[in-house]
């Protein structure tokens, strides 16, 4: 056979391998990474389908194995905040993670602030009109690098590749219950009228608007900004009518003076982990704070 004939078969064979590798790359792609310690999964949800104005969430889902946990975003007394870094099409932005009502997880001497057992960590999505999907594949595709630090009295850093292929044209709501349970256990905004006064070492909190059902309850409080109080700390609480307040030790050990605290509280125990959010001006002087060492840059280079 001349070289000639030969080459409508090395074009066919080259074809079929080309196929069998796209397959195998797509195949490889992969929603769920399974670990030791966690099972994480990159989740879509899609009602309405994909075009402008309509909603769109993905988010991920980790799966705890028991006295294991991974972080909100203020860690606590040590820890790290899931991170989540998107890679979307032109057209396409993600949003900030619509962190859960955490739970405080004391460590020892230490207490975090983070998740156990199941938490879905949402993010919604924004379509542009200039999304244009192909005609071929009618899909949004969706890639995740994904960075967690899992701990339970030993930590360990994970991390994972994701990837999501929402169709466009369809429904997509087989997440439905999971994205409706994350949402639901969003902390509800609160109307402004909240304070934080500086007193010595203590942060003299006070907060209003408070469902009147929660009056007289225990909560608990979540700054949103590290470093700033003593986590595992004592601290009182106590309601003056409609009012709740609270002082809270500042840490020995802050880091941060900010002009405005954002917090949450929940009620404590509750099993719907049930959160409202405040952001409240802090009044007075911040006394002085512990200067931050900085990393020394061989080290930054070796971890990198």
């Amino acid at each position: 056979m001349t070289p000639r004939r030969l080459l409508p078969s090395f074009i066919a064979a080259c074809g079929v391998a080309l196929l069998l590798a796209g397959a195998a790359a797509r195949a490889a792609d992969t929603h769920v990474v399974t670990t030791e310690r966690v099972r994480a999964e990159l989740m879509g949800h899609a009602p309405d389908g994909i075009e402008p104005g309509k909603t769109v969430w993905v988010g991920l889902s980790i799966a705890h194995q028991p006295e294991w946990h991974t972080y909100w975003k203020n860690s606590g007394d040590s820890g790290l905040p899931t991170s989540l870094e998107w890679t979307l099409p032109p057209g396409v932005m993600a949003g900030d993670i619509a962190w859960p009502v955490p739970k405080k997880i004391p460590i020892g001497t230490l207490a975090n602030y983070g998740y156990e057992n199941t938490v879905l960590l949402p993010v919604q999505l924004l379509v542009t009109p200039d999304f244009k999907p192909s005609l071929l594949k009618s899909e949004l595709e969706v890639k995740l690098r994904a960075s967690w630090l899992v701990c339970r009295k030993e930590c360990i850093p994970e991390d994972g590749d994701f990837t999501l292929r929402v169709p466009t044209r369809s429904s997509t709501g087989i997440n439905g219950a999971d994205f409706e349970a994350a949402l639901a256990s969003q902390p509800k905004a609160l109307p402004a009228g909240s304070t934080v006064q500086i007193d010595g070492q203590l942060l003299k909190v006070s907060v209003t608007g408070l469902p009147e059902a929660v009056r007289g309850k225990t909560l608990e409080f979540f700054p949103e900004v590290p470093g700033v109080i003593e986590t595992a700390g004592q601290w009182t609480q106590a309601w003056q009518g409609a009012t709740w307040t609270a002082d809270v030790p500042l840490s020995s050990q802050r880091s941060e003076s900010p002009a405005q605290l954002p917090m949450v509280l929940a009620l404590q125990d509750a099993k719907d982990r049930t959160g409202w959010r405040a952001e409240a001006p802090v009044s007075g002087t911040w006394p002085q704070g512990v200067a931050v060492a900085a990393v020394p840059a061989a080290l930054t280079a070796a971890l990198a």
